[in-house]
């Protein structure tokens, strides 16, 4: 009975964050289809988002406090500031990030799609380097990095203990995906520039990355925090969109194809390791 009870929870979960979010934005989301409510929208947008963004967090700490107290929601909460890792798995936060982005930002003008040279305001003078380091920690707190609470630190073990690391990986960053579908309706919000199914495959792929590193690095939270942070942070440093009215952001889809290879890549590393675990299991 508890295993059944413990393989409903990331589905419980999941169920909680679409309808807590989604109801938070539904204003906007009715108006970007055509609503009047008599609301700015765009203002109520800018309000909600930044709000809905930390609802993994916030549904996945409620449902441990409810299993566990107050003291289990701590330890759950302060996995973040664990890091003692293998430093490589570090180094791969942050380095994994920025190559996918460096490949993009270079390769989609030599198929033809213009990117913009970064993405930070000129008008703070300073280098785009310089500007990018406040706001990783930005990114860190508010920007997407506390929204692994949920997808890797609660969703992930269990469902790859069902399913098996690959597919698990896979459904999260599906579901991932389309927990975002409403920001391309939403008035004042900048997703819709861009087209949602390389979206969506962009965050299936690089899930199994992000399930790879969560797991190699003996579940360590603070890896896939600092993953997050870093691809948010690597987007306007080394930008794969160009952002000018009335250009269509074409490259996206070459960085999605990117995040495609690397899952491809990663993929390979994770099954080659579990045939290598399952020959070396002892025989029953």
């Amino acid at each position: 009975m508890d295993d059944q009870k413990q393989d409903k929870k990331p589905f419980l979960f999941l169920i909680f964050t679409f309808l807590l979010t989604w109801g938070l934005w539904l204003p906007s989301i009715l108006t970007g289809l055509g609503m009047d409510l008599g609301i700015n929208a765009e203002a109520y947008t800018g309000v909600t988002v930044p709000i809905g963004a930390f609802m993994p967090l916030l549904v996945a700490l409620a449902l441990v406090i409810k299993q566990k107290g107050w003291k289990g929601g701590w330890d759950f909460f302060r996995q973040a500031f664990d890091l003692k890792v293998k430093p490589i798995f570090l180094a791969a936060a942050f380095a994994i990030p920025l190559i996918i982005h460096i490949l993009a930002h270079y390769l989609a003008p030599l198929l033809g799609f213009p990117v913009a040279k970064t993405l930070f305001p000129a008008g703070l003078g300073l280098p785009s380097i310089i500007i990018a380091i406040p706001y990783f920690f930005l990114m860190l707190i508010i920007g997407g990095g506390q929204e692994e609470f949920g997808w890797r630190g609660y969703a992930q073990a269990p469902l790859q203990k069902r399913m098996g690391v690959i597919p698990a990986s896979l459904f999260i960053g599906l579901v991932w995906g389309i927990w975002h579908l409403p920001l391309w309706v939403m008035p004042g919000d900048g997703h819709s520039t861009y087209p949602y199914i390389a979206f969506v495959i962009m965050t299936t792929s690089i899930s199994v990355v992000y399930g790879w590193l969560y797991n190699a690095s003996n579940r360590k939270l603070a890896t896939v925090i600092i993953f997050h942070a870093m691809s948010n942070t690597a987007a306007p440093l080394l930008p794969f969109l160009i952002q000018q009215e009335g250009m269509p952001e074409n490259a996206y889809w070459v960085y999605a194809a990117i995040n495609v290879l690397a899952a491809v890549i990663v993929g390979f590393v994770v099954l080659r390791a579990e045939k290598k675990r399952l020959l070396e299991a002892p025989a029953l």
